[in-house]
């Protein structure tokens, strides 16, 4: 098959990877990594421009949203990710995830999304599991 009719992508690396970019979206991987366990996870993000979708294809994941506004944390809920559904992150939400062993993701968001226009916030994800 020509490439310029269909193209087949894939990514089996460490980490997030965009592989797709059209017309103001992109279509990335998500492959576990350590960055992504729960130890790790020293922030929450909130994206100004866009929805995120994540789809779950293997492996397991964990998307870890929060009721907060301005640069308040607010209420943590952690949603175990089922395999084959679509979760949107509305924008605006804080939000992260933890990846497990073998885990691969799918995430389509707006081409923009970027340092210059995510918010950060600090969080301890062990902290909030002990509760």
């Amino acid at each position: 098959m020509k490439q310029e009719l269909l193209e087949k992508l894939t990514c089996s690396e460490e980490g997030y990877h965009p592989l797709v970019y059209f017309e103001g979206w992109r279509a990335a991987f998500l492959n576990d990594t350590a960055k992504f366990h729960a130890e790790n996870i020293k922030e929450m993000q909130r994206h100004n421009t866009s929805d995120e979708v994540f789809i779950l294809l293997e492996g397991s994941c964990t998307l870890y949203v929060s009721d907060g506004t301005g640069g308040e944390l607010g209420r943590l809920e952690g949603t175990v990710m089922e395999k084959g559904v679509m979760y949107n992150v509305r924008k605006g939400v804080w939000h992260t995830h933890v990846t497990g062993p073998g885990a691969k993701i799918a995430i389509i968001e707006n081409a923009d999304v970027s340092p210059e226009n995510t918010d950060y916030l600090p969080v301890n994800l062990l902290d909030y599991a002990k509760e």
